[in-house]
């Protein structure tokens, strides 16, 4: 038997089997590409799918909210100090220019401006305090005659004395029934020592009690200078500095029926009196004058309290000017009515919020800086010693339309409260996905 294999034959297929040179455990050259394509094709879909994750991440993650920082109001508050400041300083200007003692005020104002501090005699200027605190006893509505008084042979008596001293006074019978209102009528226009004492004895007592009264009434009202021996001003220990009798003044205007009756130029009594004037010169001869009341002696010269209905760039106002110790009526009146006159240039027009006034920004994730700005505007006048104030309040704001509501600025002030809206003065644009992609850090928080 022969070792030797045969040949194979022409153009018979070479035998299937392991190949020596290969050693028999490759696979075939087709099996290894398939597998290969399979891992290929595996991370291609994992790739899609983490890109499609990642896209779908970026996309619905919520960005941060958009924000808000409220500018600063330094300067608003420096231009509401200023103007604060020359109003304080043009009503010193104004009482400092008068010679004498003078003081001014406004109603709506707490605030007293005056040249002179000392206490002097004001003389009739005394019955504002005594029919105020006989008011406070015996109310008295304004057009009402109010309880009527029986003419007492005291009050004769007192008639009678007041006229041997050359002061005013306007002799009725004893039994005489007076209303309160035509008391009050005699005591302020004519200025009636007889008629003010009668009405102060009624309400208050005798003199001593009156006194005590008026020194409690006095600490109360916040008018410290003020100290009066006697309800008529006969009495020249009855005084009262400048800026006191401008309290005073206001406090008797806040009364309607003493408003009532010190605004009024004449009136007519009956008994024989006839027709009586008021004494404020300044009543009828100078525009919006509302009273209030004169006081003259020997001592105290000529006094006037002033009360003035104006006009204040467009701010309804009441002025209120004291002048005493002048030497004659026509001083008194002139020294007044220039008072009157100065304390225009003292109220100060200020804006509190301007027409599209930058009042804060908003800043989006993105980058975007949008301004907010008021829609609308206010103003206000001041007078001296007053003030005022606002307060900017910002909300969240997210992407919308130019002028979307962004908060308000509360303003409050002499002449009213009031409220400016603040809206955005650009549209705010949502990112679009290309920045979301790009900026995963800003869109996952990272940074």
């Amino acid at each position: 038997m022969s070792d030797t294999v045969p040949a194979a034959a022409p153009g018979t297929p070479e035998p299937s089997g392991p190949s020596r040179e290969t050693g028999g455990d490759e696979p075939p050259a087709g099996r290894k590409r398939r597998r290969g394509g399979w891992i290929a094709g595996g991370i291609g879909a994992a790739l899609v799918l983490a890109a499609g994750g990642y896209t779908a991440a970026c996309a619905l993650t919520p960005l941060p909210e958009p924000s808000v920082a409220a500018a600063d109001q330094a300067a608003w508050d420096e231009s509401v100090a200023a103007a604060a400041d020359e109003a304080a300083a043009a009503a010193q200007a104004a009482v400092d220019a008068q010679a004498g003692p003078a003081a001014i005020g406004w109603q709506d104002s707490d605030d007293v401006w005056a040249n002179d501090d000392t206490p002097r005699p004001i003389a009739s200027i005394s019955k504002l305090a005594t029919v105020l605190i006989g008011l406070e006893r015996a109310p008295l509505e304004a057009g009402a005659d109010g309880p009527v008084h029986v003419w007492s042979e005291a009050d004769a008596a007192r008639q009678g004395a007041y006229i041997a001293q050359d002061g005013v006074a306007f002799p009725i019978p004893v039994g005489t029934e007076v209303t309160t209102r035509q008391m009050l009528t005699l005591a302020l226009l004519p200025s009636a020592n007889d008629f003010a004492a009668a009405f102060a004895a009624a309400t208050i007592g005798t003199d001593a009690e009156f006194s005590a009264a008026v020194a409690e009434w006095a600490g109360r009202n916040g008018l410290e200078s003020l100290s009066l021996a006697e309800p008529t001003g006969m009495d020249e220990a009855n005084v009262a500095s400048a800026a006191d009798v401008v309290r005073l003044g206001k406090l008797a205007l806040a009364n309607p029926a003493i408003a009532e009756l010190v605004s009024t130029p004449s009136a007519e009594l009956p008994w024989g009196i006839g027709v009586v004037e008021n004494t404020n010169p300044l009543l009828t001869q100078l525009p919006g004058v509302v009273g209030l009341k004169t006081g003259r002696s020997s001592v105290a010269g000529y006094n006037l309290v002033t009360a003035q209905e104006a006009d204040a760039d467009g701010r309804p106002v009441v002025k209120l000017t004291a002048v005493l110790g002048r030497d004659s009526g026509a001083e008194r009146a002139r020294d007044s009515s220039a008072l009157l006159a100065a304390m225009d240039a003292a109220a100060r027009q200020l804006p509190l919020v301007h027409p599209q006034e930058l009042v804060g920004t908003v800043a989006t994730v993105d980058g975007q800086r949008i301004e907010l700005v008021a829609r609308g505007s206010a103003a206000t006048v001041l007078l001296p010693g007053e003030g005022a104030g606002r307060e900017v309040t910002l909300d969240a704001v997210g992407a919308g339309p130019e002028g979307q509501p962004a908060g308000t600025i509360a303003v409050s002030s002499p002449t009213g409260d009031s409220e400016v809206p603040v809206v955005t003065a650009a549209a705010i644009v949502e990112p679009d996905l290309w920045w979301r992609l790009t900026h995963p850090a800003a869109v996952f928080g990272w940074s």
